[in-house]
């Protein structure tokens, strides 16, 4: 139960925080393709996407410890 919960506060939170860039990164990175593939698929370099998944990185991380989760 209280996991449940807390993936829906981190469901909420990415959908308000991250970026469209990010979004898109993200999920595309999620469903396993490689940075070349999603740079190829989104029309950026994979500088871009290394830098949007650092962004998304802290913006979980910033997320989980206002929660108080360790993982």
């Amino acid at each position: 139960m209280i996991a449940g919960e807390e993936l829906e506060s981190l469901v909420a939170c990415l959908t308000s925080v991250l970026s469209e860039l990010e979004s898109r990164v993200l999920a595309l990175y999620l469903d396993g393709h490689s940075y070349e593939v999603i740079g190829e698929k989104l029309d950026c370099d994979t500088k871009t996407v290394d830098n949007a998944l650092q962004r998304v990185k802290r913006k979980v991380g910033i997320h989980l410890d206002s929660r108080a989760v360790k993982v």
